[in-house]
């Protein structure tokens, strides 16, 4: 379900998209970027499901946010962590297996993007890539089966 908003909340688009210019970065090797959009990839895929189907708003500048979450939405790792705050009620359940999961992000960091990328393996690249896709699966299959707000 589309949600109304400035054009940059598209949270769900941008995960899918986010996430194939990451499979296309790592078949080409430039690993560093890959698991960096991976990393954005599953930040959207986290905000969209927050936003769509647990209660979350979209400010008018974009951001989203949350009246259970301490602060805005922001960047992995910590944004794995705000699940458990957010999934909660009848649509939380359908979102455990992100709730009791371990985080696959906690050694991302958004701020890698300028680092020389060198201590970014193709393992961990697509490790990340595979979490991202999970994340952006549970995304679709929650909008599929018509989670309410």
């Amino acid at each position: 379900m589309p949600v109304s908003g400035p054009p940059w909340s598209a949270f769900g688009d941008a995960a899918r998209r986010h996430h194939a210019d990451a499979r296309a970065l790592s078949e080409l090797g430039r690993h560093g970027n890959a698991d960096h959009l991976a990393g954005v990839a599953a930040e959207c895929g986290l905000k969209a499901i927050i936003v769509e189907h647990l209660g979350g708003v979209v400010t008018p500048t974009g951001k989203p946010k949350h009246t259970l979450a301490q602060d805005k939405l922001g960047h992995l790792p910590d944004l794995w962590d705000q699940m458990p705050l957010v999934a909660r009620g009848r649509n939380g359940a359908q979102f455990v297996e992100l709730i009791t999961d371990e985080n696959p992000f906690s050694r991302w960091d958004v701020s890698e993007r300028y680092s020389d990328g060198t201590h970014i393996t193709a393992t961990r690249a697509a490790e990340h890539l595979a979490s991202a896709a999970r994340i952006i699966a549970i995304h679709e299959r929650a909008t599929i089966d018509g989670a309410l707000p």
